[in-house]
């Protein structure tokens, strides 16, 4: 098993500790039911994205417009009906065979006609009626335990005792004021009524309509189910979907109440089925549902979901606190990984997917009747994925401030804010690419740290590296290197630079410049004159952190790099400041104006080497410097074909025109030497370096 970095770490602790405390906070406000009324709402949403479904086993008749219009101008108002168009619709209705009837009407008040829609319940049979429970006394939430009124409001005695049954018509409406629910039983002086659906159910399949349950239980067992409960003995009614309507179909199927009157309808409708009797005009018993919208659902279709509900099972069961609480735990958990692991992007993505996962399992699982909380689980994901990369991105402008600080030593800023674009840039393990290397060494270093006082050299020594790397950060370099007075660069890694080979030569004449500045500054001070050499060499390098575990450099090796600093001895050999390899020349031919120097054996390679002098850049020679630099090559070529004689005597005149130019005075040293002591016939002209 692979194991964390350090950086990994850290980075897991930022991200999981904020996604802990929001798993903390939102757990503690689950468990003490802040945001009910706003989970509600959401988890309303969860009937909108499932396909609505039919009624099995129920009916509506509807006392409708249709019914209203047709009977208002012989009876007025529907209050005003008389109770004999109730049993006739029951004879009607019992003739087809229903194997319930409910009425959702409420008979309180007595009226002569009560005694004829007794009669037709008694020959109907199963004809449930309502009972109202008024005047809540006490409450306990807990679950299985019934909440208590006043009293019962009861149908009148005749009508009473011609119902075979009665249940509880009350329902149960949220802060929002939504149908969400309803209670299984209530109790008023000591007695319990069931609901009327529950009673309903209980007498179609010919069960027990008592209610076995206990204080604190999870559900009740009445007309041979277990019904899950929740606060204050209320069962979640699982709506079919939005409100039917007679003309444009739902889930219920409607038969209008003239119609049943007039014996125009078609009685497999409700052959042995539950009939529930109510009022389906527009204002008269609405209420909002879960599936309603801007549209209300009429009580007796909220009684027709209901009694489908308990019948078909269709429970809706909560998820369990523990549940959510570790669906809250596991969402920040799942923020603070992707945070931690992944860059903000694709971390985000995951983490919209995660919801899109997580709402689908929601609406997959309210198909089967558990309830997923909307809420918590969902806002434990956002809340901590946000809180986790508001940590992490303070971590890392930490880090990246400190890895700026550092890089600033090596690195120029350019380069610097490349690579803390994306660190992976500055790779861990090595590579192999095309690369120029420079070196930079103080002559007579040795000499100098015995002349001065510790304290005079470093000072000298922070003063001349600190004017070096500026000149190298300038032309965006990476400063490999110090190692006592010698300073390393190299260009082309970590970041593209296809023209490395000139701006290294670019930083060649930058430093002699530099040192030219630096002379009467040293010279002010007491200090020594000082000179320096610089070898530069282009060519295929491994280039990468390297070191201990303890402690990387970003650094490169190779060949080529032990060539350039064997060039940066030679340039004392030759008494010039710069010595460049022929890969280097051959790399940025136009840029610079060269002079050639010498064939050189070096050790560890098998080919001699062409060296070549940076002069000038290329159109900043004067035109008397060129001519004397054709004079010199002139005199070179003569020198390597054996024509000393000639090469002394141009060496000389340009030694006369300008003492001191290193090559000149080398290659007249050389020439006089052959003359006295001519060469093999097979002398090639190579120069073999002694020093490294």
């Amino acid at each position: 098993m692979t194991s964390l970095s350090r950086s990994e770490r850290k980075r897991l602790v930022a991200s999981g500790v904020p996604a802990l405390v929001v798993a903390v906070v939102l757990a503690a406000a689950y468990l003490l039911g802040l945001l009910g009324a706003t989970r509600a709402r959401v988890g309303d949403l969860l009937f909108a994205v499932r396909p609505a479904a039919a009624a099995r086993s129920t009916v509506i008749v509807g006392i409708d417009q249709k019914s209203y219009q047709a009977l208002l101008p012989q009876h007025g108002p529907l209050s005003a009906w008389p109770r004999t168009l109730y049993a006739q619709a029951l004879d009607a209705l019992a003739a087809a065979g229903p194997r319930v009837i409910a009425f959702a009407i409420f008979f309180d008040a007595s009226r002569p006609e009560d005694a004829q829609l007794a009669d037709a319940m008694r020959r109907a049979g199963r004809v449930i009626v309502p009972v109202v429970a008024q005047g809540p006394r006490a409450f306990d939430p807990r679950p299985g335990v019934a909440q208590e009124f006043d009293d019962f409001v009861r149908p009148a005695a005749t009508v009473r005792r011609g119902a075979f049954d009665e249940g509880l018509a009350n329902i149960t409406t949220g802060r929002d004021s939504v149908v969400r629910s309803l209670p299984l039983l209530l109790r008023a002086k000591g007695e319990d009524v069931p609901s009327l659906a529950l009673t309903i159910v209980a007498h179609y399949t010919r069960r027990n309509v008592v209610l076995d349950g206990r204080p604190e239980a999870s559900f009740v067992r009445a007309a041979g189910r277990a019904i899950p409960v929740g606060e204050h003995d209320t069962m979640r009614i699982n709506f079919l979907g939005p409100p039917s309507e007679p003309e444009d179909g739902g889930p219920f199927r409607i038969v209008s109440f003239a119609d049943v009157l007039a014996g125009g309808f078609d009685p497999e409708l409700v052959r042995d089925r539950i009939v529930l009797l109510g009022p389906t005009i527009r204002g008269v018993d609405e209420h909002a549902t879960p599936t309603t919208g801007d549209t209300r659902m009429w009580g007796v279709e909220i009684l027709g979901n209901a009694v489908e509900t308990v019948l078909h099972q269709r429970f809706l069961v909560p998820a369990t606190p523990p549940t959510t609480v570790l669906l809250i735990a596991l969402m920040a958990l799942a923020a603070a990984l992707v945070v931690a692991r992944w860059r903000p992007l694709p971390a985000g993505l995951a983490v919209v997917a995660g919801l899109a996962l997580y709402g689908t399992t929601a609406a997959v699982l309210f198909d089967s009747g558990v309830v997923l909380d909307l809420i918590y689980p969902p806002a434990a994901l956002l809340i901590s994925f946000a809180a986790a990369l508001a940590s992490r991105l303070v971590l890392e402008q930490a880090e990246q401030r400190i890895v700026r600080e550092a890089m600033g030593r090596y690195l120029s800023p350019a380069v610097s804010q490349w690579v803390l674009a994306d660190p992976r840039r500055l790779r861990l393990g090595g590579e192999t690419r095309e690369m120029t290397v420079l070196f930079n060494d103080l002559r007579q270093f040795t000499t100098l740290a015995h002349a001065l006082p510790p304290q005079t050299l470093v000072t000298l020594l922070n003063t001349y590296r600190a004017e070096m790397a500026d000149v190298v950060f300038r032309n965006d370099g990476v400063l490999a290197q110090y190692a006592g007075d010698a300073i390393e660069a190299f260009w082309n890694a970590p970041m593209d630079q296809p023209d490395h080979a000139r701006r290294a030569c670019e930083t060649t004449l930058d430093m002699v410049a530099a040192l030219e500045r630096l002379r009467p500054v040293f010279a002010a001070r007491g200090w020594p004159h000082l000179d320096l050499g610089v070898g530069v060499n282009t060519g295929q390098m491994v280039v990468g952190n390297m070191g201990s575990k303890d402690r990387l450099i970003y650094t490169a090796v190779g060949d080529p790099v032990n060539v350039a600093a064997r060039l940066e001895g030679l340039s004392k050999e030759y008494g010039v400041h710069v010595v460049v390899g022929e890969a280097t020349v051959a790399a940025a031919p136009e840029a610079f104006v060269y002079r050639f120097l010498d064939l050189v054996a070096v050790k560890g390679r098998a080919e001699p080497l062409r060296c070549y002098e940076v002069m000038a850049r290329a159109g900043a020679l004067a035109p008397a410097a060129r001519e004397r630099l054709a004079r010199y090559q002139e005199a070179i070529d003569r020198y390597r074909s054996r024509r000393w004689e000639d090469a002394l005597r141009l060496l000389e005149a340009l030694d006369r025109e300008m003492p001191g130019d290193g090559p000149v005075v080398l290659y007249r040293r050389r020439a006089r030497a052959l003359l006295v002591a001519p060469p093999p016939d097979d002398w090639d002209g190579v120069f073999v370096a002694e020093t490294k």
